[in-house]
């Protein structure tokens, strides 16, 4: 189920990271945006942004595609939330801070 996720991102143009040993979820980027994906049996494919983590507003937001989970934030978020949002300097960055190594795929 995750390997039909990860095979729809990377036929859209964007980089594709993983547990080796496939779970639930993956990360895709463009070099610099990252966004969140992760199979859930009975919804299907979930999306959502990646952020620094941080008390007021997590590490993302609920996304409902793969575009909008390289966004910012999406509309729904109040403008709060978002000043309270620091992105990544890119995936190399986020990957220096992901505690389990995630292999591209």
């Amino acid at each position: 189920m995750i390997q039909e996720i990860i095979d729809s991102i990377k036929s859209q143009g964007f980089q594709v990271y993983a547990p080796e040993k496939l779970t639930t979820y993956c990360y895709f980027t463009d070099g610099i945006r990252i966004g969140y994906a992760e199979f859930d049996r009975l919804e299907g494919a979930k999306y959502s942004t990646v952020h620094k983590a941080n008390s007021y507003t997590g590490t993302g937001f609920k996304a409902e595609n793969i575009h909008e989970a390289l966004s910012h934030a999406p509309d729904w978020v109040s403008a709060n939330e978002k000043a309270a949002s620091f992105k990544y300097k890119d995936f190399a960055d986020f990957q220096k801070s992901h505690w389990p190594p995630l292999l591209p795929y």
